[in-house]
């Protein structure tokens, strides 16, 4: 029986590709590991930056060296200029993948594979044709899945003990644009299933927000309050050039719109630095839109050229050099609103999921997405527990909030 050893790039609609994936291996009679000893390395690979790309590319061939059978699919496979000059890879298209699951009748996740919440694709599929970005053009045009499928993978997954489900999808907000449904038609069905502890959602774009759905999301008890809202750009300016259907105004309107409801809510973000034309003036506006905004993380990108897209068009590039620069001042900036913001969060009743135990302390994420580390005597991965930090500890090269004291929920 030969093993097989998954390696996944990018976002979370990549690793929930690659549980379907898993599940096809075991049925197709694989032996799935993680240990080091196995002799097909399957590469789910991403491109939505040229940096995810050069990863996705070393790690094939560090595997080539250590002699071992390459297989990859994911999105990097799917664009238009694709090539791997490497020798003995064997390219199987996520179509196929996908293909050959259903006919084995593998159309959800039975479980998700070494993780403590579960991510659950609703989605696939973008049509905002962004100008930088490759994602319409690898991920193709919105496929929304039904709810009653969708609520039965839920239901099932949280037979297996998840208690936290984060829903996920290329282009989130777009859910149910190709079958009539919408987005909270699925919340409202799912937040109600037994047993379900918490809900989140992941990255979903300010423009596909509104107030019904808001109001929603407010009367779920289950649901927490940790936004992934790209930004992109401070500046209205270049938000424009990159085809964002909303200016910084609107955007920081709609964030305070949120702290309204929700008075512990957090926002993390995507930031792209060096897109073409970006000047200084419009760089600053970015880093005081971090500032205003007060993120609690933000996901930094150098601004990547891909040849299908129209910004490789645009003139006035920005140096690699600069692009660097601009890179290390926007870091250091948003690690410091990150802090401040935890910083926020001493002294507050949080209610933590905890996920691991680490250096002798234990490692979960509050309803608001705050990192925070509990000193406790007694096993509590699995558990949610509600807290009330009362300092910081960085640890693995993040800030974490510290608390000694809790009570167990559940």
């Amino acid at each position: 029986m030969s093993a097989i050893r998954i390696f996944t790039f990018g976002c979370k609609v990549n690793q929930y590709d690659s549980q379907i994936f898993r599940e096809l291996f075991l049925d197709d009679g694989y032996d799935v590991t993680d240990s080091n000893y196995y002799d097909i390395a399957f590469v789910n690979t991403c491109c939505v930056t040229l940096r995810a790309q050069n990863e996705c590319r070393r790690t094939i061939e560090r595997l080539q060296k250590m002699g071992k059978q390459v297989w990859i699919s994911g999105c990097w496979v799917e664009k238009e200029d694709f090539y791997c000059n490497l020798p003995g890879i064997t390219v199987l298209r996520r179509e196929f993948l996908y293909r050959q699951a259903q006919i084995k009748g593998i159309r959800k996740v039975s479980n998700f594979y070494a993780h403590n919440r579960a991510f659950v694709k609703v989605v696939d599929g973008c049509e905002n044709f962004c100008s930088y970005c490759i994602v319409p053009f690898v991920r193709g045009k919105i496929k929304s899945r039904p709810i009653y499928d969708i609520v039965e993978e839920v239901s099932n997954l949280i037979k297996k003990s998840f208690c936290e489900i984060v829903l996920t999808g290329v282009d989130l907000g777009s859910y149910g644009k190709d079958t009539g449904t919408s987005l909270k038609d699925l919340i409202r069905e799912i937040s109600c299933i037994p047993g379900l502890k918490r809900i989140r959602l992941s990255s979903i774009e300010v423009f596909h927000f509104n107030e019904k759905l808001l109001e929603l999301l407010s009367l779920c008890s289950n649901f927490c309050p940790s936004f992934h809202i790209p930004l992109q750009s401070g500046s209205s300016s270049v938000l424009k050039m990159m085809r964002r259907p909303y200016n910084y105004k609107q955007y920081k309107h709609f964030i305070d719109r949120i702290r309204s409801i929700w008075d512990i809510a957090t926002i993390t973000t995507d930031i792209m630095v060096g897109f073409p034309g970006e000047t200084e003036i419009d760089f600053y506006q970015t880093i005081s839109a971090i500032e205003e905004c007060g993120f609690l993380k933000v996901h930094l990108f150098p601004f990547s050229l891909h040849r299908q897209t129209s910004a490789a068009n645009l003139e006035n590039k920005i140096s690699e050099k600069e692009k660097r620069a601009r890179m290390l001042k926007a870091t250091e900036v948003a690690h410091n609103v990150s802090t401040t913001v935890k910083q926020q969060f001493i002294g507050k009743t949080l209610s933590v999921f905890v996920e691991k135990n680490t250096d002798g302390l234990w490692f979960g994420y509050s309803e608001n997405y705050i990192p925070v580390l509990i000193d406790a005597d007694i096993e509590l991965t699995g558990r949610i527990v509600r807290t009330v930090p009362e300092g910081l500890r960085n640890i693995e090269k993040q800030t974490c909030l510290l608390a000694r004291k809790f009570s167990i929920l559940q």
